[in-house]
């Protein structure tokens, strides 16, 4: 089984701009797994507890209601992820999809915490504007949201401005 990262937790491992108190996780895993299996151990799985450094005691919980289907995703950002951890013995290995891959399931929601996480992201020095733009055309075509094009253009202005601060 695959489990891919996304919202605040993965924008943290990629940039450590921001924490979060929930883990967005998208699942792949082979028809012999039963959906409902899963959702069973997932739902048994404990808080964890840890001392944000801004809010203080906090804890970890896995967000049963995350779905990438909702925001805009590029159909290939799988072959874009890296595994982060594999446990030995165990059929789950965790992978963290690329950083414009990242930016891109922000574009959907587009709040302010998902545009100020496009920017941190796309600062990245090992980010590329030209994928995420890229990935974002790619992902115009197949998208059943808004058109993504004015959030594009914003992002890229904004972008600008953010990489010239001091």
């Amino acid at each position: 089984m695959h489990a891919y990262v996304f919202g605040g937790c993965a924008v943290h491992m990629h940039t450590r701009s921001r924490a979060s108190s929930d883990v967005d996780v998208e699942f792949d895993y082979d028809a012999m797994v039963k959906v409902s299996e899963v959702r069973l151990v997932l739902e048994q799985l404990p808080p964890v507890d840890y001392d944000d450094p801004v809010t203080g005691p906090s804890q970890l919980i896995w967000d049963a209601n995350f779905n990438t289907t909702f925001g805009p995703l590029h159909e290939d950002y799988q072959a874009r992820a890296q595994e982060i951890e594999r446990a030995p013995g165990s059929p789950v290995v965790v992978w963290l999809p690329g950083a414009e891959d990242l930016a891109l399931s922000k574009l959907g929601r587009f709040a302010d915490v998902d545009q100020n996480d496009i920017l941190e992201l796309l600062s990245l020095p090992e980010s590329s504007w030209e994928l995420f733009e890229s990935l974002a055309r790619d992902v115009s075509g197949y998208y059943v949201g808004p058109p993504l094009d004015s959030k594009i253009a914003y992002i890229r202005k904004r972008l600008e401005k953010h990489r010239k601060k001091p």
